[in-house]
């Protein structure tokens, strides 16, 4: 689980105008709220942000905890939308959900593959087609990643999310049939492969004509 701090100062005045009065003075507005609490308009540094986030790559499984200036709270919260300037991708306004403990949170868990499959040593391709999963479980069993050690993998397997080692407590509501990584074999292998079946052909068909024209023969 990572736990990553950052401070925040309350809002007291809302709405369009003292958003982008605050923006210019390098804050930005967020909202945290939560089930069963009452919201917490707040601001925070920009700089702060950027940092706190690009560290963490503001992934949606880190908590951050928050620390209200003036205040002795500390709130607990998950990322969950991030309003960003579609021309300049500045941050424009965030939204944190408040945790609870012993509530069951539904969040994403990138994977992280390890070791190197077999069949990639023997020539072939590894092709990723995810590289997270979605997740539930209670806050202190949220897991930093999901690690996956790959490493006994040949050319023409497949690891489904139904492989995915889980410890206890976290389980993972991606489709099971769901491929996360597979082994193709080599490009040239493939192509040699599709060469011989037309060679293959092309003698066949040889065959029949040859034998068509030996019939005409002896009809004749």
């Amino acid at each position: 689980m990572i736990i990553v701090e950052m401070n925040a100062v309350k809002r007291e005045e809302l709405g369009k105008q003292a958003n982008n009065k605050i923006r210019k003075d390098g804050l930005v507005p967020a909202v945290v709220y939560g089930r069963n609490k009452k919201n917490i308009n707040i601001s925070i540094d920009g700089k702060e942000l950027k940092k706190v986030l690009s560290g963490t790559e503001a992934r949606e499984n880190t908590i951050i905890s928050i620390a209200i200036e003036g205040t002795d709270e500390k709130r607990q919260v998950l990322l969950k939308e991030a309003h960003l300037d579609t021309l300049t991708s500045a941050p424009l306004h965030f939204d944190f959900y408040e945790i609870t403990d012993g509530e069951k949170l539904k969040l994403v868990c990138p994977l992280n593959f390890i070791g190197k499959p077999e069949g990639v040593k023997n020539g072939g391709v590894i092709q990723t087609l995810s590289n997270q999963v979605s997740i539930e479980c209670v806050p202190e069993k949220i897991p930093n990643n999901i690690t996956v050690d790959i490493s006994d993998l040949e050319i023409g397997d497949t690891l489904f999310v139904e492989n995915l080692p889980v410890e206890d407590g976290v389980t993972i509501l991606s489709n099971p049939k769901s491929t996360t990584i597979s082994i193709l074999a080599p490009r040239i292998m493939t192509e040699e492969a599709t060469n011989e079946d037309g060679e293959e052909g092309a003698e066949s068909e040889e065959g029949a004509d040859e034998s068509d024209a030996s019939k005409e023969e002896s009809d004749k």
